[in-house]
């Protein structure tokens, strides 16, 4: 995350500078220090939260280690950015953004899908009518990557609980950010496979406030097929795209029209560039959020839900700014 989606902007956008880094080993801080031409480095959270010149600070430690982190954090006097799904559980998330809150600090969340050209897009789309009345949408991923995966994504101490909380919170976050608070109508999930004890799938029906039908089908245990993509369907034609790629966006119009986005429209060199400037502009007071600790908690909540196999209502909030 910090070589290439993070780290390199926070060097880049105007105003910002990468001043310190923080591992635990610290011959790895050093050399990410030295290759990247960071002044500081250090092996411990406190040496780094002492250090005057650092203003604020990103946490990109598995979710497992964000409240711990955040909460020193917040007792440094620091606003902070932190690594989705923002912590390892929607109880969890409440209590961070407590946090924040009696300090009269802001906290960041860290799902720069909402700061990327392409999706932003499809707002637009979406709010211009060119859809008309929208009908259904659908979302398919299927992967080997619960077969394949060797890291700490499906341990749950660190994680919260695999593939799912990993890449479904994007997915369900964006669907927040284009249709408002979500409502989980029926769901289903377990381990195929057996291997691990976390999901390897996920399927879930959602709607909206006067939104449409939303299915959702994860499989991270298809060795036949690698695919993925979502479906917004309206009277007046579709959106067809991928989320975890920045290619195409794909516009077919009732008309027989097809209106097509290239790649190089929606490329983005380093992912969280978008999402980053908006903090920056947030920090001074230029600027509202467009990712929020309060909608991060209800994507939470959504995917606790799911997991849970405890179907949602209510919509869990809808007072944060969009």
């Amino acid at each position: 995350m910090t070589e290439t989606q993070s780290g390199p902007a926070l060097r880049k956008i105007p105003g910002s500078a990468l001043q310190a880094v923080m591992r635990r080993d610290a011959d790895k801080a050093r050399d990410y220090a030295q290759r990247y031409g960071v002044p500081h480095w250090y092996g411990n959270v406190a040496d780094l939260l002492a250090d005057p010149e650092v203003d604020a600070v990103y946490v990109a430690s598995p979710p497992g280690a964000h409240l711990e982190l955040g909460r020193l954090v917040a007792e440094a006097g620091k606003p902070c950015y932190v690594e989705k799904p923002m912590t390892s559980s929607s109880s969890e998330a409440q209590e961070l953004i407590d946090i924040f809150s009696q300090a009269e600090l802001p906290l960041f969340p860290a799902f720069y899908r909402r700061g990327l050209r392409k999706f932003r897009k499809v707002g637009e789309l979406l709010a211009s009518g060119t859809l008309g009345k929208l009908e259904k949408v659908q979302y398919l991923y299927n992967s080997d990557h619960h077969l394949t995966c060797t890291d700490w994504r499906l341990d749950p101490r660190l994680s919260g609980g695999g593939l799912f909380l990993d890449l479904g919170s994007h997915v369900l976050d964006l669907l927040d950010f284009w249709f408002g608070a979500l409502v989980v109508k029926s769901c289903e999930t377990g381990n195929r496979s057996g291997r691990g004890q976390v999901a390897d799938f996920a399927q879930a029906h959602l709607t909206a406030m006067s939104q449409p039908d939303i299915e959702l089908d994860f499989d991270f245990a298809r060795t036949d097929e690698h695919r993925e993509q979502l479906q917004i369907v309206g009277e007046k034609g579709r959106l067809s795209f991928a989320v975890f790629n920045l290619g195409p966006l794909q516009c077919e119009k009732q008309e027989s029209i097809s209106l097509s986005f290239p790649d190089e429209d929606f490329s983005s060199e380093h992912v969280q560039q978008g999402l980053l400037e908006n903090v920056m502009d947030c920090l001074p007071g230029k600027s509202e959020p467009w990712a929020t600790p309060q909608a991060a908690l209800c994507t939470w909540k959504l995917l606790e839900s799911i997991l849970d196999r405890k179907p949602i209502f209510a919509p869990a909030s809808t007072d944060w700014p969009k």
